[in-house]
């Protein structure tokens, strides 16, 4: 399988909710001073579009309002809200902005800032290239699997139908997984910065969080690992020759004697966060995989598991009639200190903190107030709604002969992955 080819093959489309869209007004006013413009980008980060566009209105980008980052390798579409106060401004605000790799139009004011909670989810159009046909199959027959059936009709004279390939608009289930794009800070492959957080080992934390090369490192960041590994710690010289950017000043601290818990303190607090996010997750991840071979265990249809191979390790997805409904709203927190275990996911969060050698009331950083292990609600499934599939069709992309393409399209709630849904169809 290969996605993102080409940036185009990845299209995200980010869905308002209809409350905060209900309030939106033509023009602005007293109680709409907010501008709300619909960002596109192509081939770049959230930030640095969002950058771009408070240069060209004259806006810091910090008062820039957005529900969250969108892919860089992708066409991207999202909104974004900007605060205005007099409406001499708001008239020369330009109603459309193009800049490389982005563009940016005037949709509407709104009372308030766009953040998280403004968004339902997002829709998918993505296509998936370099398949066989073997493996064209096996995404619709795990599809069909996977597929949430209708109840059946009250009226015994009516039958809902079988789910079948090519089906319009179904909804799948699939478990809620993290995908890649949690883990970066673990990109490197040589472990968790929050292990040796917990242990008090900030010099390690610190490595592992900002200085050890990853195969996919360019540009600064290369530059900036690199020299980490070849000069850790001879901190002067360090100092001297990394690059000038944030994740350089515990380096400084460090040549100016500072203990390496003072050190990581500087980091910028993204990194930091993300370091103990990114181990939440993976925690997350293995219960759930557990949990998974757990449910199917004994039911009465011998419901085999569906297995997917992912960066991470193995993703464990069960068909949709294994998974009763009086679990199919169940939740599993982020687990922290003070997280209470329950049924049924319980068993297997204690057997994956075992298998750290970790117990619970050691998810905490001594001698740091923050960044911290906080828990966080997700549920374990979720719905990929109005789900379809293309027929395969020749692959112009792929040389090779008898490779396929073929597009999908469905909508995901927020803070969910496409890449999840991928791997439930086994690419």
């Amino acid at each position: 399988m290969t996605i993102r080819r080409k940036p185009e093959d990845f299209l995200v489309t980010e869905r308002l909710n209809p409350v905060f869209r209900a309030a939106f007004t033509a023009a602005w006013g007293a109680a709409a001073t907010h501008a709300v413009y619909e960002l596109t980008k192509t081939s770049m980060t959230t930030p640095d579009a969002i950058q771009s566009l408070a240069r060209e209105v004259n806006t810091r980008h910090a008062d820039v309002g957005y529900a969250g980052l969108k892919d860089k390798h992708a066409r991207t579409i999202q909104n974004l809200s900007l605060p205005v106060e007099r409406a001499e401004h708001a008239a020369a605000l330009p109603r459309e902005i193009v800049g490389r790799g982005w563009s940016a139009r005037l949709i509407a004011w709104s009372p308030r800032e766009i953040t998280a909670d403004a968004i339902d989810g997002n829709g998918f159009t993505i296509i998936v290239r370099s398949l066989s046909r073997e493996a064209c199959d096996e995404m619709g027959r795990r599809a069909h699997l996977l597929t949430i059936t209708p109840r059946p009709a009250t009226d015994s004279r009516k039958s809902a139908p079988a789910p079948t390939r090519g089906r319009v608009g179904v909804p799948l289930l699939i478990t809620n997984y993290f995908g890649d794009q949690r883990f970066g800070s673990a990109r490197h492959g040589q472990g968790w910065a929050a292990l040796p957080l917990i242990k008090g080992d900030f010099d390690a934390a610190l490595r592992l969080a900002v200085g050890t090369p990853a195969r996919k490192d360019s540009g600064r960041t290369r530059q900036f690992t690199r020299l980490c590994a070849e000069k850790w710690g001879r901190w002067k010289e360090l100092a001297q020759q990394l690059p000038r950017c944030p994740e350089r000043k515990p380096f400084e601290l460090l040549a100016q004697g500072k203990e390496p818990r003072e050190a990581f303190a500087a980091l910028p607090y993204l990194v930091q966060t993300m370091c103990v996010e990114a181990f939440q997750s993976h925690l997350w991840n293995e219960t759930a995989r557990r949990l998974m071979l757990d449910l199917v265990k004994g039911y009465p249809d011998g419901a085999k598991p569906l297995r997917s191979e992912d960066i991470q390790g193995e993703l464990v997805f069960i068909p949709a009639s294994a998974v009763h409904e009086d679990i199919r709203t169940l939740d599993m927190p982020i687990l922290a200190a003070n997280t209470t275990l329950q049924q049924p996911w319980a068993n297997a969060a204690r057997e994956v903190l075992r298998e750290k050698e970790l117990t619970q009331d050691q998810l905490k950083i001594p001698g740091l107030r923050r960044p911290f292990f906080g828990e966080a609600p997700r549920q374990v499934f979720v719905r990929a709604e109005r789900y379809t599939a293309a027929e395969p069709e020749p692959d112009e992309l792929d040389e090779r002969p008898k490779r396929l393409k073929r597009t999908l399209t469905f909508d995901l709630p927020r803070g969910s992955y496409a890449t999840i849904l991928l791997r439930a169809l086994g690419q």
